[in-house]
């Protein structure tokens, strides 16, 4: 009697579900316009997985779009898209390709290398980490000729989106190759990773340049440790001190928020200031 009963409230269960379309066969979720693509790096030696998505009328279009690539693609690839929408239906903004740059899996996830690609120097205390050079040997040789090739590319309009780690990523790919990108968009960077050693980085280029020319957006939180706060400042007093030519510097500290509140409005406000000022 009781088996029976269990049966006869299985099945009333099962008929609820299919009722309420649970039990019905299930479809993915997809962004139109978009593709997700697999690039092997003979340069770094390792898999990246990259999210494209092509502006409105791209099929057709005859002109070359800008192209935006973020790092954290795993993580950030629709939030640019959602903030990308809301700059054109407000400041009618020119879409530009999105290539978001993936590392092997969601922030936090075992299989992500976002500590071995973005930082610039091997530090003991942080595995497989100082690839970053490697990292950007892959952006700059194969990654970006191939969509310059292959997509209707702006090669003069490029931009790098960054934050916390990838932030610091961003400020390395600034004093190694400052012309690679028309905008580089850093969000509260990891200046303070492997003992301040993108300062040596920063130290070596200036001693051989005189111009920086690129246009820069950095960002830190108001509320953030002073782990955070103090490198940050010192890097926006040393670009200040340098008197870089040709060099376009937007610095925003963001009250009342921490690094992680901080992110979403970081990288509206960075983006806005790439593509909606005059």
């Amino acid at each position: 009697m009781k088996i029976l009963k269990a049966l006869t409230l299985l099945l009333l269960l099962l008929d609820l579900l299919g009722t309420h379309g649970f039990a019905q066969q299930v479809k993915p979720v997809t962004i139109p316009n978009s593709e997700h693509r697999q690039m092997h790096s003979k340069l770094a030696g390792n898999d990246y997985d990259i999210y494209i998505h092509y502006p409105a009328g791209y099929d057709t279009a005859k002109q070359k779009f800008p192209v935006l690539y973020v790092v954290d693609g795993d993580n950030d690839f629709s939030p640019s898209l959602e903030y990308l929408g809301l700059l054109m239906a407000e400041y009618h903004i020119p879409e530009p390709i999105l290539v978001a740059i993936g590392d092997g899996g969601l922030i936090g996830t075992p299989g992500n290398k976002r500590n071995r690609d973005f930082t610039p120097v091997a530090f003991p205390n942080v595995a497989e980490s100082g690839g970053a050079p490697a990292f950007l040997a892959f952006i700059e040789k194969e990654l970006i000729p191939a969509i310059d090739a292959g997509l209707k590319a702006d090669p003069t309009n490029r931009t790098l989106y960054g934050y916390s780690m990838g932030g610091l990523f961003a400020t390395y790919t600034l004093f190694e190759k400052p012309t690679l990108f028309k905008n580089i968009l850093i969000g509260s960077p990891a200046l303070g990773y492997g003992n301040g050693a993108v300062f040596e980085t920063e130290k070596q280029y200036a001693a051989k340049h005189k111009s920086l020319p690129v246009n820069v957006f950095m960002e830190v939180g108001g509320l953030e440790t002073p782990g955070q706060v103090v490198p940050n400042k010192q890097l926006v007093a040393l670009l200040e001190s340098r008197h870089y030519e040709n060099l376009v510097f937007k610095h925003i500290i963001i009250d009342d928020v921490t690094h992680l509140s901080g992110k979403p409005v970081t990288m509206l406000k960075a983006l806005a200031w790439a593509y909606a000022r005059k």
